[in-house]
């Protein structure tokens, strides 16, 4: 067995749209695979009994795809080099493939002069299509070549400035979204019939099971401004003819087409972003909804890794249940409601945590990740899961691993806190070790026992590593889960607490050698941590937050996420409690070496966040650094360029090695 290297992630295979064929005999996958071109190769596979086999070269860049038939998939590729030629010129387009699952060579089926994110089949030849439309973007349908030129030409002069006018004008992973906005249509012939409103964003849709209807949410034009507040629009797909389920708008969490009725679960009058809402069935007609079961879990939310890309089905309705994935504790399952009665029940008890899932025809396929392994496919059937691919035994097999030990401590309100201790690789008992605290986002998220690169990195050099679900994370409801205005607080005090527990329980952790971590909310804690205490050693502060009165006018989510979040109705009349909950305040207190990570295009913590406490500690003769890396976002360590998360690793790698070693 050999120890993990900080590249290794790079083996990593990871697998992301699951789908079964229209039967349950087949099914599909994306894999996705570093390559070393600073990139990622994304290709289909299959499986068709016998184990999952690649449909589409290795080396591709598959998209997305859907089922049309038993036999064949309908893929998004770009394969033609005069395909890749035009969309460098700046023209719209995709392309979509046919192909046999049985053998044979992908056909080209169609292209749309659009850009396509999805698609859904209606009947054979006519799709629902969901495509990025931009308002800014002039069109070129029915123009001549010197025309189009001319359009080109502008909108490539048009790079050189951006026009905003509209709340959030950027978001994390999409830059720049003034005026572009999520449209439904109806693609037929390789043409698009629109179904929404130009300047209508769509934030989510289901279509219904007779395919005669789909039902969206988000904000009606012109949409100037995001609400989190949405009614659920019913558009007749034959007619186009347009009506509301709900008397009113709420803040939708899930819905979907039951019958002639909807199951939807939406924010209760009061709630508070992120608290969770019961079910109800809405009867269209009446617009009345009917209240069937308290749920205090969040839906479709698992649990954090760095070892995970993409996604996949989280909940779905067969027959006269709903089907839907749950984080309760620190393991995410398929729970299923009796839409009839309202009871919930959870059918996997899987004992880990299954990020997607399919089902069809009595079939149930996952994407699971079993404690300390990384994603595979795994059926579920006889009351078990059972393992069905094989993308990742190798990396596993050949090299050494370090278990969490769980661990609770009860705070000083009452409340049951989980944790865990990963002990360095080839431990020797009696032996003092250096320690690092990992620190999750959100804050409402939470680490699980699933596989994290980072953690299994820093036990193969020799740290223990501890990590927690402090106050403020998910997976144990809406009470749990509430620290609005309490940021730096309790939070903070179960950190600290954890960390008293993990020096009593393992007493080879050298006290005078820990350091702490975190991004996103993590950051913040880093940060709060270290202008509160001086216990650890060493810091590293990644996509952080340090000043509450900035981050609500500048981050993608800021101006409704930071007035929740503190506590606030009105930023102006309420600075004083901003900025007591934020970091900055507290810089000149700050003694811990502290390396700060941000990427640039990072629009959910933007680098102004970084700059500031950067800036604060250098002022202050802290030993600093601040690495900014170039083209990536929020998503840096989980989905960012190979050679970008090397460097960062390296980077954290480095800094923790220096000041605890």
């Amino acid at each position: 067995m050999q120890n993990l290297q900080l590249d290794d992630f790079r083996k990593y295979q990871f697998i992301d749209s699951l789908k079964l064929s229209p039967s349950g005999k087949s099914t599909a996958v994306l894999r996705r695979i570093a390559n070393q071109e600073n990139g990622y190769d994304v290709a289909l596979f299959v499986d068709k009994g016998c184990g999952f086999k690649p449909l589409t070269s290795l080396t591709g860049k598959v998209g997305q795809f859907l089922w049309l038939d038993d036999e064949t998939i309908l893929f998004a590729e770009v394969r033609d080099k005069q395909d890749r030629e035009k969309l460098e010129k700046g023209f719209e387009l995709t392309c979509f493939y046919s192909i046999n699952i049985h053998g044979g060579e992908a056909v080209l089926a169609f292209k749309v002069d659009a850009v396509v994110v999805k698609l859904e089949l209606l009947e054979y030849g006519k799709f629902l299509a969901t495509t990025v439309f931009d308002n800014a973007r002039p069109s070129l349908e029915g123009k001549s070549e010197t025309e189009v030129q001319e359009i080109l030409k502008g909108l490539k002069k048009a790079k050189g400035y951006q026009v905003i006018d509209e709340l959030p004008y950027w978001f994390n992973g999409r830059g720049f979204t003034n005026k572009k906005r999520m449209r439904l249509n109806i693609l037929a012939d390789g043409k698009l019939t629109p179904i929404t409103d130009a300047l209508t964003n769509v934030a989510d849709y289901k279509l219904a099971k007779c395919k005669k209807y789909v039902a969206y949410t988000g904000d009606l034009a012109p949409a100037e401004v995001r609400s989190l507040e949405t009614n659920i629009h019913i558009v007749n797909l034959e007619t186009l003819e347009e009506t509301v389920a709900m008397a009113d708008a709420k803040r939708v969490r899930y819905f979907d087409f039951w019958t002639d009725k909807l199951v939807v679960s939406f924010a209760e009058p009061g709630m508070r972003l992120h608290e969770h809402g019961p079910f109800y069935i809405v009867d269209i007609k009446s617009k009345k909804a009917t209240k069937l079961a308290e749920f205090d879990l969040s839906i479709g939310q698992p649990g954090s890794s760095d070892s995970k890309f993409g996604g996949g089905t989280t909940a779905k309705i067969v027959g006269d249940s709903l089907f839907f994935l749950a984080l309760d504790g620190y393991h995410t399952d398929i729970l299923e409601l009796n839409l009839n009665t309202g009871e919930i029940k959870n059918t996997t008890s899987s004992g880990g945590n299954i990020d997607f899932f399919d089902m069809e025809s009595g079939r149930c396929v996952t994407g699971f990740m079993p404690p300390g392994r990384l994603m595979e496919v795994f059926e579920f059937k006889a009351g078990k899961l059972d393992k069905t691919s094989s993308f990742n035994d190798e990396l596993h097999q050949t090299h050494k691993y370090s278990a969490p030990e769980h661990l609770t401590f009860v705070d000083s309100e009452g409340v049951s806190v989980d944790g865990w201790v990963m002990k360095p690789v080839d431990y020797e008992p009696g032996k003092k070790y250096p320690a690092i605290l990992e620190i999750h986002g959100g804050p409402k998220a939470a680490y699980t026992e699933s596989y994290f690169h980072e953690m299994q990195l820093f036990a193969n050099k020799g740290y223990f590593v501890m990590f927690s679900n402090p106050r403020g994370g998910d997976g144990k409801g809406n009470e749990f889960a509430d620290i609005r205005g309490k940021y730096g607080t309790i939070d903070y005090d179960n950190l600290m607490q954890f960390v008293d527990e993990c020096l009593r329980k393992y007493p080879d952790i050298n006290e005078d050698k820990m350091g702490v971590l975190g991004g996103s909310y993590g950051g913040f804690m880093t940060n709060w941590i270290v202008g509160h205490t001086h216990r650890f050693k060493a810091a590293v502060s990644m996509r952080c937050i340090c000043n509450w009165v900035s981050f609500g006018f500048i981050s993608d989510i800021g101006y409704y996420f930071g007035n929740d979040q503190m506590g606030i109705t009105d930023p102006w009349d309420e600075v004083e409690k901003l900025w007591w909950h934020s970091p900055l305040k507290y810089a000149k207190n700050v003694k811990t070496p502290t390396l700060v990570l941000h990427s640039d295009e990072d629009y959910r913590c933007w680098t102004p966040e970084a700059y500031q406490w950067y800036t604060a500690l250098k002022l202050l003769g802290v030993d600093t650094r601040l690495v900014v890396f170039h083209g990536e976002n929020h998503e840096l360590s989980r989905s960012g360029k190979p050679e970008n998360r090397e460097k960062r690793l390296a980077e954290i790698m480095d800094w923790m090695d220096k000041y605890l070693k």
